[in-house]
């Protein structure tokens, strides 16, 4: 997701390359058969491979904070409802009581990828992610003489609870009212969609290949297909980041050992310009807002390290590790309504560190021996997210993955 801000070393000129996608276990069949991550693999001329793979979720409550520490999802929502929250509608130093919120994800992701070999050293592919996401929300408010000091007056207006027309302490169902009719949010609640996430195109260049080492050059255009977060939705999650990607892999294989391979994946994923819709808030930890614009973003740049060892057992059965480290600069947002715009580039200079394990059954090795059956590849794995900062979820999932060569 998500579920994900940058600002390295900034904008060589573009490359005159057909971007490649990750197309994981891309390669052509090799003695060892690989997870699917990256490694520098290109299917054989004519040949294509189809992928299909399910992600299924643990329950998410929780992330990673500005500091790193493990914080509750829904912390930004877990306040005391004064003045600050509700500037512009409550006098200074006015409580309405507490919000009481509770917040879990629920991911369920299909990937389905499609490559072909050009050549013998070049590829194509494409990656198609379809999401579902449920968000299960419990809100109230809870208020009453110990943490409250004004309510709702017999005129439904907002008085102190010393005025003699006081009524009765504001309750869940009237701040629901107040989000809808003051700031025009939609009720905070469950939520749920599906859809397509951000679709990648691309190809893969091997550029060396020798008895212990295999080098290749990933290229890809990451599309914004996925839906953006909805500014008038507090408890919505995006689908994708709204603007386009150019993403650069160098993948190295070192292949020297028996039944061993060894890859290593060097990452930089350029995010271009863009422009949405969103509520700029005056702090980054208070996000209810009445101001709303149509935004320039310079959202940071990702770049990373892939580190994966895969080990045949046998001739179909392998296991592996990864290890998986990506961060992402500072995203940088300007308007022209002068609004507090640093809001929104606190807290996205993002990080994750995340390792996998699992074992892939393939095919392919006796296919290549005796031409023989149909070249297929399954793979389990379970991920975790181990590691992180501002705002990353604390994520864990299990997948299945079949790949078919024909």
């Amino acid at each position: 997701m998500a579920c994900g801000t940058r600002t390295p070393v900034r904008r060589a000129a573009i490359v005159p390359v057909l971007f490649l996608l990750l197309i994981g276990t891309a390669g052509a069949p090799l003695a060892v058969p690989t997870a699917r991550a990256e490694d520098a693999r290109v299917l054989p001329k004519g040949v294509s491979r189809a992928s299909l793979e399910g992600q299924f979720y643990f329950p998410v409550d929780q992330r990673y904070g500005a500091d790193g520490h493990v914080e509750d999802v829904a912390v930004d929502y877990n306040t005391t409802l004064d003045s600050t929250v509700f500037a512009g509608v409550l006098p200074a130093g006015a409580v309405l009581g507490d919000s009481v919120v509770d917040i879990e994800y629920d991911f369920r992701i299909v990937e389905f990828t499609y490559a072909y070999g050009v050549t013998n050293r070049f590829a194509l592919g494409v990656k198609v992610p379809y999401w579902w996401v449920k968000n299960k929300v419990d809100a109230e408010v809870v208020a009453d003489a110990t943490n409250a000091n004004v309510g709702i007056g017999t005129g439904g207006n907002i008085v102190s609870v010393l005025d003699p027309t006081f009524d009765h302490f504001i309750t869940t169902a009237e701040v629901q009212a107040l989000l809808g009719s003051v700031y025009g949010y939609q009720p905070v609640e469950s939520w749920s969609r599906h859809g397509f996430s951000d679709i990648e195109v691309g190809g893969r260049y091997q550029y060396l290949k020798s008895d212990d080492w295999r080098l290749a050059f990933t290229g890809a255009v990451r599309l914004p297909s996925g839906k953006v977060n909805d500014p008038d939705n507090l408890m919505a999650y995006p689908f994708g980041q709204g603007a386009y990607a150019l993403l650069f892999h160098a993948n190295n294989d070192f292949t020297g050992w028996d039944r061993v391979l060894m890859n290593v994946t060097l990452l930089y994923e350029w995010v271009l310009p863009d422009k949405e819709v969103r509520r700029v808030p005056d702090d980054v930890n208070l996000p209810i807002t009445m101001n709303r614009e149509k935004v320039k973003r310079n959202l940071g740049d990702h770049y990373g390290l892939d580190v994966t060892g895969t080990v045949a057992v046998t001739e179909p059965l392998s296991v592996f590790a990864r290890y998986k480290l990506k961060a992402s600069g500072r995203d940088h947002v300007s308007g022209g309504m002068g609004f507090a715009y640093e809001s929104l580039e606190q807290e996205t200079a993002w990080r994750e560190e995340v390792y996998y394990v699992g074992m892939t059954y393939s095919t392919l090795p006796r296919y290549m021996r005796t031409r023989s059956g149909v070249p297929w590849a399954a793979t389990l794995q379970y991920r975790n997210r181990f590691d992180g900062r501002n705002n990353v979820l604390k994520s864990r999932y299990v997948s299945a993955t079949v790949q078919l060569y024909f």
